[in-house]
């Protein structure tokens, strides 16, 4: 496996091409069969599926968080249960995503709970 920061992640905004390094973003989600990716700098969307942006991701931090939604767990700050067995997952930003409860397993295993 390639090192994180070699693993350089392609995606488009406004008609312009960017690079950013996956330990910049916070969450990957697909919506409407395409994938965005959420940084501090904002939203681009991302050429690849999200189980292509999952298996090139493969041995990060990244987790699946939902059918929908892969999320950097470098940049969780809390986690909260939420109706359902699911869990809030509170970002770095202030965001929260939900893990749904096939995923919110994984996400208490990686805190020891």
């Amino acid at each position: 496996l390639r090192p994180l920061a070699e693993r350089r992640l392609t995606g488009i905004r406004e008609g312009q091409t960017f690079t950013l390094s996956p330990k910049d973003v916070l969450y990957a989600e697909s919506v409407d069969g395409a994938c965005f990716l959420y940084g501090a700098d904002g939203v681009i969307e991302c050429p690849l599926r999200l189980a292509e942006l999952e298996e090139r991701l493969a041995g990060t931090e990244f987790l699946r968080a939902s059918r929908t939604l892969l999320v950097n767990f470098d940049h969780v700050r809390a986690l909260r249960p939420y109706p359902g067995a699911r869990l809030e997952l509170v970002l770095g930003n202030g965001e929260s995503v939900i893990a749904s409860r096939q995923f919110a397993p994984a996400f208490r295993a990686k805190i020891g709970l």
